[in-house]
């Protein structure tokens, strides 16, 4: 199944663009804050959001680029695997602080405990990931 099947355009996915200030006013530490990126699409109430133009050369070149995946209403972001994140799929916040997670069940399973909702389906997310990172970074690094 295709990841853009049960997916939206971003402006359908929260009433309140995810930029506008947080009720307490309060915004995730960097690497989490969701303000450094850019949304490109919305699924299952996640926005998938990545760096913009200026950003996307040094990330790539560096093995930094990932996804960032932000629930506006939650205040929830994980940031898919990269050298950044030790190859580790990390999420903020659980417990008041950042949590690692190996595999996309085990990141599920952290989600769900601390906040009680799902991420998109296994198989939604690692299609995003092999189309906007691993086929992106295949890409540039074939053009460089």
């Amino acid at each position: 199944m295709s990841a853009a099947k049960g997916a939206q355009s971003s402006a359908r996915c929260g009433e309140q663009p995810s930029s506008e200030p947080a009720r307490d006013g309060n915004w995730p530490p960097p690497p989490h804050d969701p303000r450094e990126r850019d949304p490109v699409i919305c699924v299952r109430g996640w926005e998938v959001r990545v760096f913009g133009e200026h950003q996307f050369q040094y990330f790539v070149r560096r093995g930094f680029w990932h996804l960032q995946l932000w629930h506006p209403e939650a205040r929830v972001s994980v940031l898919t695997p990269s050298r950044l994140t030790c190859d580790l799929y990390e999420v903020f916040p659980i417990a008041s602080w950042k949590a690692r997670a190996a595999t996309v069940p085990e990141l599920a399973r952290l989600i769900a405990e601390e906040h009680g909702f799902e991420l998109p389906r296994e198989v939604e997310l690692l299609e995003l990931e092999r189309a906007l990172v691993q086929r992106v970074t295949t890409r540039f690094q074939r053009l460089s």
